[in-house]
Formats: C-alpha cells, structure tokens, sequence
C-alpha cells in the first residue's frame, strides 16, 4: 500500500485528464509528438502468465481459486534504458511480488464468480482474509517491440534471459537479445509543469478511447505536477513523481517523457490526483547497482540525428543518418520508412517558399500530396492496445 507524502514543491492545480491519442505521425510540429515519436522505436509490451493454485487465509484456511481462474494473464509496458538489450519496467509487472499475485488472483476469482472485482473490491478481499498466494509461479513472459505505425517494421517478440528487481522501488530490468536496439536517455530533472506524456499499453472505457491493436500503445499526455515521498510498503522511503496523467491499467512500466523524448519516469500507479511514476533516479541506480551505464547507444543516436535533419528539412542527412541507423540495428521499428519518406520528399517535385518559420508547414502541405499520389497515407500509427494491465487503484499495484 502507498501514498504520495511528504510534498517538497508548491502543488500545481491538476490539469483535466485528455484522452489518449496515437502516436503522431511524423509532420508534426509539437514537441510532444517529437519526442514521441523519438521514444516509440524503444517500446515495448510486456505480456506475463502466472499460475496460481490457491491462496491462503490468514487464518490458514486455504481459499481455492475456480479452475478457469487459475491462469492469470496480465499486460504491462517496458522501455529500453541502456545498450546491451536492457529494457526497465515495473517490478509488479515482471517480477511480482506475493502482495501483488494475491491481489491478481483475488481479482481474477470475484470476477469469474460474478462480483464486483474492481481494484478496491480485490484489495477489500484480501485486507480481510490477509490472503497470500500459494504455488505461484510465472509461466510465461515476453516483451514485444511496440508497433509504430502503419509501414513500420514488423514488431518482434523476445523472452527475457535475465530479470533484476529492485530492492527499493517499483521498478525491474529486463535484458533481451538486441543489444543494438535504440534506448532513451534518462533525465532526472523533475520541474513542475513541464510537459510529459506516457507512452503505454493501458485501455480506458471502450466509450472514451478508440479501439487499438495489441501493439500499439497509447499516448497520454500531462505535466509533471510535483514531487514527494512514497512509503507504506516499500522497503525504504524514496522520491517519486506525481504527474496530471491519468494512467490506465497495461500503462505499468511505460516512460513518463519530455518533449526531447528522454525519460523522466516510471509509470507505476494511478491515483485520484494523477499517475504516479519512479524517477528516473531510481532506474539510474538500479542500472549502476548492476554494473550497467545508462546509454542510449549508437541507433538510438543515429535515429535522433535523423530525425533531427528531417524536420530541419535537409533531407539529405536524414536519409544518410535514417539508413545508418537501420544498419546498426536492422529491427529498428521507424529508420528504415523515415528514411524512405526522406527520400520520396527529396524526389518530389515541390518547392519550399518563405521563411523558415513557414517551412513546417509547406513541408507538410507538400509532403501530404506526395504521400496521397503514392496512396500511402501520412499518420504513423492507428490507435491500438487491448488487455487488463498492472496499473493499480491509489493504494494498489494491479
């Protein structure tokens, strides 16, 4: 159980919640959709099975769980924080611990009997038969490169070969076997009202979001509203964010980002005030208690410079720096079509008129009746992402 305590800055009057988008597509001229779209090629989804026998009262009595019920799937996000294939995400989400499985599985039970089994009515279950689960075990567990949109590359899936809980704070590395893949740079920073979105593979009311695809994630945009203590729990008090972004659940271990695309945080929980991340504090010295660097790596560097040249409008560059970033990691999910949209712009017979305050615009005038002769559209991605997460209630991990 955990509350945000102990606030060290003004608090900032929560802004409303927007809905969730899909990622941008790449004409854009706002800075979160920049940074987005520089964030989407290290995105993952985390997909994870336990199996669950029975839990246990307090009192010894053995509770079991109706057969249908005894496989739990659960969906969370991951995101890639240093070179050598290293992914971070929630400890709830790939490395549970018996509060969190008791919590799922009591969850899991209510609804297959047909009662309420909201985060609270879990939560209500367990407080009251002080449950803990018993043969629980993780049966499966993959991560699967986000899907960026409509021409990217394929998403891969990947088993994790090793998994590193942190002792402190919600967080847990994950390492797959792309050890060029592209990584965000942290940013541990955390001014109150900068603007940040997450990046994640939560679902909201079917009335309120469109429907997406398993991968693709949904972007929620917010502002960092401040800063405090986490306690309860946790094995030590530590400082976490408090963000205006209503998270939902499958959003668990997704990056808070800025409008550079570094990642400030940890999407871990929703409260009534906000979704509360760890800092990227926290993912830096779980990192270095491992003995690993945080770095973003040379794809993730080449794609920065790429994108960079392409909404410069030298498309030149962008080509070169796109391309090379596909070499050095052929999976990557957007250098290989930004590098083709780079190319067919450059071919095009158009021209780019007025200052360069203007050039934006014209270039996506210009780029739209390309694209459109081409039959090909211009958006990045289509709005996607199904399942139940590990998001929890105020007091909860999901």
């Amino acid at each position: 159980m955990r509350r945000l305590i102990a606030i060290t800055a003004a608090a900032l009057a929560l802004l409303p919640a927007a809905a969730a988008g899909a990622p941008p597509d790449d004409l854009s001229e706002d800075p979160i959709d920049r940074g987005t779209l520089l964030a989407l090629p290290s995105l993952y989804r985390v997909e994870m099975t336990l199996r669950v026998d029975a839990l246990r009262a307090r009192d010894g009595r053995r509770i079991p769980l109706p057969r249908q019920g005894r496989e739990i799937r659960e969906v969370g996000t991951a995101f890639a924080v240093a070179s050598g294939g290293w992914l971070v995400t929630a400890r709830h989400v790939a490395a549970p611990d018996d509060e969190s499985v008791a919590l799922l599985a009591a969850q899991t039970k209510l609804a297959v009997e047909g009662r309420a089994h909201a985060d609270g009515d879990a939560a209500d279950f367990v407080e009251a038969t002080g449950a803990t689960p018993v043969s629980a075990r993780v049966t499966r567990l993959v991560v699967r490169q986000a899907d960026a949109g409509e021409g990217s590359a394929e998403s891969r899936t990947y088993v994790p070969s090793r998994i590193v809980p942190s002792e402190r704070a919600d967080l847990a590395l994950l390492r797959i076997s792309a050890r060029a893949a592209p990584a965000l740079t942290l940013n541990e920073a955390a001014s109150i009202g900068t603007p940040v979105a997450s990046l994640g593979f939560g679902t909201g009311s079917a009335f309120a979001e469109p429907v997406r695809g398993d991968l693709e994630p949904a972007v929620r945009r917010g502002a960092l509203a401040r800063t405090g203590t986490l306690d309860g729990d946790e094995p030590e008090e530590r400082n976490a964010i408090l963000t205006t972004i209503a998270l939902e659940p499958g959003d668990s271990g997704g990056p808070v980002i800025d409008a550079q695309g570094n990642a400030r945080g940890v999407a871990v929980i929703r409260s009534d005030e906000g979704g509360i991340a760890e800092r990227a504090t926290e993912v830096r010295q779980l990192l270095q208690s491992t003995g690993i660097t945080p770095a973003p790596g040379p794809s993730a560097r080449l794609f920065r410079e790429g994108m960079a040249a392409y909404w410069g409008l030298d498309l030149a560059a962008a080509q070169r720096s796109l391309a090379a970033a596909e070499r050095a990691f052929p999976d990557h999910t957007l250098a290989g079509i930004e590098a083709r949209r780079a190319r067919d712009l450059a071919r095009a017979d158009f021209a780019l008129v007025g200052d360069r305050r203007r050039q934006g615009f014209l270039l996506a005038l210009g780029a739209l009746a390309v694209f459109a002769a081409l039959a090909c559209g211009v958006g990045l991605a289509r709005q996607g992402g199904r399942g139940r997460g590990s998001v929890g209630a105020p007091t909860q991990r999901g």
